[in-house]
């Protein structure tokens, strides 16, 4: 049985402290709970993890979900990754998500 009432906290581009409530499975991917909820535009390449627009770094928390070959070149191409990097596109929407605190970095999309 899933968990119905999970939540996370995000600093957004600006330094601003955030939270997202969401269910597991609502949404396919991070950059679409974000985009639908909080953020006008966002993810240029709708979720194909080529742009890099949605970069995050993940502040607490860890996500389990593996970086595939096109998550990997992607961000390869950014000017401002860390070991904590990711495309909140390729991040599914599960419960693992619920308490996760990530920071959305400046967009230095590719």
């Amino acid at each position: 049985m899933n968990k119905k009432n999970c939540s996370l906290i995000y600093f957004n581009e600006f330094g601003e402290e955030c939270s997202a409530e969401f269910s597991p499975f609502e949404y396919y991917n991070l950059m679409e709970l974000l985009f639908d909820k909080y953020i006008e535009m966002w993810g240029d390449c709708m979720g194909k993890a080529w742009c890099g627009t949605c970069h995050i770094q993940i502040i607490e928390g860890h996500i389990s979900e593996k970086i595939d070959i096109e998550e990997k070149n992607t961000l390869s191409k950014l000017s401002n990754v860390t070991c904590e990097s990711r495309l909140a596109c390729q991040i599914p929407v599960t419960s693992a998500l619920d308490g996760i605190i990530f920071r959305i970095l400046k967009d230095d999309g590719i």
